[in-house]
């Protein structure tokens, strides 16, 4: 299936695509809900080859710790599934420039799913629809993650904030999120892996936390679509997967109240983490006060603490 680069003849034409960052999870919506944001993002280079996958050149943040063999790359995986559906008959030539870090619980192998699913299909001509294209891209976090979930891939190809509203048959759907919403990325000098995090979520839950987790999650939807952002920070709740990972990332919950304090809507766990998301309404408060309150905490605790001030995002695009 994957051939040497020296054995296949090139085409000229390269595209270029932009695959951002999602978080995941939010609050009570676990391996549910997603949502795609305008900054960092990973950039993907391809071009049709005669047979293959083939990647060429990996950069960027963490690209010493991504492999470069197809069958264990979240783009070449994604990218051979696409082929695969669509019945293509070539290949094509990778480059991979991360924007995102891996292990930082923004979605960086789901970017990379997300890209690689989205150039492919661009490739064969646009012959998958988002959801097809999509499920390709969470076959390659099923392989790399140890789990098939489409929390980060959904938002990624999709863009908005977007619910997985069933794995078998598979459907999700995308709300476009209310315009005010701002989001805070706060990224701690720590690296959590998708794969460790899964290991410690709980596998059984009581009626009583299940019926808490639902209530909140239904109150989540509701108001992403009438743009209640009240709502949103009332409904960011969760009492089962955040409390088994809070241990992974040190200062969590002093950051969550640091954010809190300056006037964040609600403050939580991204994805896996460490990374740490804020939403905040836009309107009324300024999201650089949220991000240098949080630097700072963890500056007085010796560490290093990267932030971002962005929006919701519209997902991949061709560049």
């Amino acid at each position: 299936m994957y051939a040497p680069i020296g054995c296949m003849k090139m085409s000229d034409e390269w595209i270029k695509v932009a695959a951002p960052a999602t978080t995941s999870n939010i609050g009570p919506g676990f391996d549910i809900f997603g949502l795609a944001l305008h900054e960092p993002y990973d950039i993907i280079e391809g071009r049709k080859t005669e047979h293959g996958i083939v990647i060429s050149e990996v950069s960027g943040p963490g690209s010493d710790s991504i492999p470069k063999d197809p069958t264990k790359n979240s783009v070449a995986i994604a990218a051979q599934a696409v082929l695969g559906r669509c019945g293509a008959d070539f290949g094509i030539e990778l480059k991979i420039r991360k924007g995102i870090r891996p292990g930082s619980g923004i979605g960086s192998s789901g970017a990379s799913a997300g890209g690689g699913a989205f150039i492919a299909n661009i490739m064969c001509g646009g012959k998958l629809s988002k959801q097809e294209t999509v499920l390709c891209a969470a076959h390659a976090e099923d392989v790399t993650s140890g789990g098939l979930h489409a929390d980060n891939v959904a938002p990624c190809i999709m863009g908005g904030f977007t619910i997985i509203r069933s794995y078998e048959p598979f459907e999700v759907i995308s709300i476009e999120p209310p315009k005010d919403l701002g989001v805070v990325l706060a990224l701690p000098d720590i690296i959590v892996y998708t794969a460790d995090s899964r290991k410690v979520v709980p596998r059984e839950v009581s009626i009583k936390d299940m019926t808490y987790q639902i209530g909140n999650a239904t109150a989540l939807v509701h108001a992403m679509e009438t743009g209640d952002l009240a709502l949103i920070g009332r409904s960011v709740k969760d009492i089962i997967v955040e409390p088994a990972r809070a241990h992974l990332v040190p200062y969590l919950k002093e950051a969550e109240k640091v954010a809190m304090s300056h006037g964040a809507l609600t403050s939580f766990l991204g994805g896996s983490g460490p990374c740490i998301i804020t939403f905040y309404d836009k309107s009324t408060h300024n999201g650089d006060v949220i991000a240098n309150a949080i630097k700072e905490l963890y500056a007085n605790n010796g560490m290093k603490c990267d932030t971002w001030v962005t929006n919701c995002g519209t997902g991949c695009k061709r560049l």
